[in-house]
C-alpha cells in the first residue's frame, strides 16, 4: 500500500494528524453506576409540555438566579460592554495558579453568573484557581449572537488585567451546554481578532452545541430523552434561533462546529452518552484534534445533559477528572 494511501486511511479513520493522539476515559469501566444512574432518571418526572413566552422565561430565570451556599465567597466587579455593564461573578482561593474564565449554560435564554456557583466554588479552591464567571446578557430580548460579543468582550478584558488582578496571565475558559458553544466562539475570537491564542492555556468545553442547525443526535431527540427532551430543544431553538436562516445558523460565528479550529488550545470535552448532544462533543473533539490540537475527550454512559451537576457518584467522578485535567494543564505550563 502507498503511503498517500495510507495517510488517506488514517484520516478516514480520525488519525490524519499522525501527531496528536486523543486522550480520554474509554478503557475506564463506569458499570458500577449505571445503577443509580437508571434510577435516578427512571424517577425523573416527564418534561411539561410548554410553549416558551417571556413570562414562562422570566420565570425559569428566578431559578438560576439564585445564590449558592458556598465555601469561597464570591466578588462581584463590572465590566463595560455593548449593551450595558457585564457582570462577573469571582471565587477566588487565597492561592491563584490560574483564572477560569467560566461562561454559564442556559440555551442563552436563562442562567446567570451565580447559576454554577456550587461547582466553581469546588472548581476555585480545587485547583487553586480564580473562577470569574460572566452575567452576559440573554436573548430574546439581547439576540444572539450578543452573548457571544459580550463573552468575547470580558475574555478580552481578562487577558488585559489577569496579571494585576490574580497575580497570573494563565488564562483557561470553559462553559457548559450553551456556555460550551459560547466558550468555543470566544475562543475563535481570542484566536483571529485577539491574536492571542497562545494565551489561553486550555479549554473546557461540556457537553455544548456546536452545530445550530442540529447534529443527528440532536434530531434524534424524543421526548423520553432525559435532560433534554425534543419538546424543550425545539422550544429553546424557536425562541433562541428560529429568526435565522440555514446558512446563517452553519456560519462559523454562529456555529463553532463550521470554523477553522487551527492553532488552539489543549481542550477537555465532556458528554454523556445519552446526552442529545453527544454528536456535537464527538463531532467537535474530532474536528478539534484533526486540526492538530491536542483534545481530551471524557464520556460517560447513560448520563443526560448537565449530569456532573447532579449528586450522582459518577458526577464526582467526571467532575474529578476535569479538575485533575485543568490542574495538569496549569502545571505543564510553569
Amino acid at each position: 500500500m502507498k503511503l498517500t494511501q495510507i495517510l488517506f486511511l488514517l484520516t478516514f479513520l480520525g488519525c490524519g494528524n499522525l501527531g496528536i493522539a486523543q486522550q480520554n476515559n474509554l478503557d475506564e469501566d463506569y458499570s458500577s453506576y449505571l445503577s443509580e444512574i437508571r434510577s435516578f432518571y427512571a424517577v425523573q418526572p416527564p418534561f411539561p409540555k410548554i410553549t416558551l413566552t417571556p413570562e414562562s422565561i422570566k420565570m425559569a430565570r428566578k431559578l438560576f438566579d439564585k445564590p449558592q451556599s458556598t465555601v469561597l465567597t464570591p466578588t462581584e466587579k463590572e465590566i463595560d460592554g455593548p449593551y450595558g455593564t457585564i457582570g462577573l461573578r469571582i471565587f477566588q482561593p487565597e492561592m491563584v495558579d490560574a483564572v477560569y474564565l467560566h461562561i454559564h449554560g442556559g440555551g442563552n435564554l436563562w442562567g446567570s453568573s451565580c447559576s454554577d456557583d456550587s461547582i466553581n466554588d469546588v472548581l476555585a479552591r480545587t485547583c487553586q484557581v480564580a473562577v470569574v464567571s460572566i452575567e452576559y446578557h440573554l436573548a430574546p430580548e439581547y439576540p444572539y449572537p450578543a452573548q457571544i460579543e459580550e463573552c468575547s468582550i470580558a475574555a478580552k478584558w481578562l487577558l488585559e488585567n489577569s496579571k494585576q488582578l490574580f497575580g497570573t496571565e494563565k488564562i483557561l475558559i470553559g462553559g457548559g451546554s450553551a456556555g460550551a458553544q459560547n466558550a468555543a466562539a470566544t475562543m475563535l475570537y481570542v484566536r483571529d481578532t485577539l491574536n492571542a491564542a497562545s494565551k489561553v492555556l486550555g479549554l473546557c468545553l461540556h457537553y455544548g452545541i456546536y452545530d445550530l442547525s442540529k447534529t443527528p443526535s440532536h434530531r434524534l431527540a424524543t421526548n423520553d430523552t432525559p435532560g433534554l427532551n425534543k419538546l424543550f430543544l425545539e422550544e429553546i431553538m424557536r425562541v433562541a434561533y428560529g429568526q435565522f436562516s440555514l446558512a446563517r445558523l452553519q456560519s462559523p460565528g454562529f456555529s463553532p462546529l463550521y470554523a477553522d479550529l487551527e492553532g488552539l488550545p489543549p481542550t477537555f470535552f465532556l458528554c454523556g452518552t445519552a446526552d442529545a448532544f453527544i454528536d456535537d462533543t464527538n463531532f467537535m473533539e474530532s474536528r478539534w484534534r484533526m486540526a492538530g490540537n491536542e483534545t481530551y475527550l471524557a464520556l460517560f454512559p447513560e448520563c443526560a445533559h448537565g449530569f456532573n451537576n447532579l449528586n450522582l457518584k459518577i458526577a464526582e467522578v467526571a467532575n474529578k477528572l476535569w479538575f485533575d485535567w485543568v490542574v495538569t494543564v496549569i502545571n505543564k505550563s510553569e
